[in-house]
């Protein structure tokens, strides 16, 4: 007799079949993709007013002219992507949370229209990115209510990594590449016994045979960013109090500096130890620039463990015999 025992469906079928379940279970479909669909024709025909960089007035064209402009911007791309994954994640919880239309939320969406046209009349696109996604978050409140803003909002608030840095990298930068020097020169002089000389953001040693100035693309704004994100995701989805996802995103700004100052002393060794070239090939070669990333998610994981909610259920206390209860003699 052969086996007649029915085979399992592939992963692909699965996912398939799982989100159709999803895409029934949701009322107010075509109410929410009519407005979504509205809303994002508003920012493609009438988004963009900087028409001396990119001559487009979309919005959407606008932010991709900025992501392929700096690579530190380039992960804008990929954001989008991370919030559908994030939601498929919490799935469960979105099917469950009461629905309904809660046309408050069109303050909200007010509100967004006018900080658009505020970015509009000032051209400043990035501000209108801003009340692109301020309007997205409005128009889920105003079809789906107020429980699903509130299970929505750490996804939709990781659509502030799409803000493209820009011009503004040299005021959020110089801080930290100022702080990177001091520390990879202490720690080069006092702890390695490398005498190195720091002035502002360049170092160089005493013989004059390597030197190195910490550029903007070396400040850690992409490491930064990197830690950022990964500790804001592991945060909420490892947390559920308030407190232990403020310590954990805190913790994610001296995580990249310390990440930054590792890749900028093993620079100076090299550099030390073979001279200018080997250290340019440390700076240089891609995989060793991964390098930051590995004390930093290191340490993300180091701090979340110690952070770890105290998931044992709690042993009810024996309650006591009922009263008038038999008693044996």
């Amino acid at each position: 007799m052969t086996d007649q025992s029915p085979k399992t469906p592939g992963e692909v079928e699965q996912f398939r079949e799982e989100l159709l379940r999803c895409w029934r279970a949701m009322p107010g479909k075509a109410l929410f993709f009519a407005l979504l669909a509205a809303w994002v024709a508003l920012f493609h025909f009438l988004g963009n007013s900087t028409l001396g960089y990119k001559n487009t007035s979309s919005l959407f064209g606008w932010m991709e002219y900025a992501y392929s402009m700096s690579q530190d911007d380039a992960h804008g791309r990929l954001i989008p992507f991370v919030v559908l994954a994030l939601l498929w994640w919490k799935r469960a919880e979105l099917l469950a949370a009461p629905k309904r239309n809660w046309w408050p939320a069109i303050t909200m969406l007010f509100v967004a229209i006018l900080i658009h046209i505020v970015g509009y009349m000032v051209q400043q696109a990035r501000i209108s990115i801003v009340a692109l996604f301020v309007g997205l978050y409005a128009l889920l409140g105003m079809v789906w209510g107020p429980r699903f803003l509130l299970v929505t909002f750490f996804p939709i608030f990781l659509f502030g990594f799409c803000l493209p840095v820009g011009t503004l990298a040299e005021t959020i930068t110089f801080p930290l590449r100022l702080v990177a020097t001091n520390i990879t020169a202490m720690f080069s002089h006092g702890a390695l016994g490398i005498n190195v000389i720091q002035d502002g953001t360049r170092i160089f040693d005493a013989n004059g045979t390597y030197q190195y100035e910490i550029a903007a693309a070396c400040s850690g704004i992409r490491s930064l960013t990197a830690t950022f994100a990964i500790a804001i995701i592991y945060a909420f989805v490892m947390f559920k109090t308030g407190w232990r996802r403020l310590v954990m995103t805190a913790a994610a700004v001296p995580l990249a500096v310390a990440a930054n100052v590792l890749r900028l002393t093993t620079i100076i060794v090299a550099a030390e130890a073979f001279g200018q070239k080997a250290g340019n090939f440390v700076h240089e070669n891609s995989w060793l620039s991964l390098m930051p990333y590995v004390p930093a998610i290191g340490g993300i994981l180091l701090i979340g463990h110690w952070l770890r909610e105290n998931k044992r259920p709690r042993v009810p206390n024996r309650q006591p015999a009922l009263a008038g209860a038999k008693q044996e003699l």
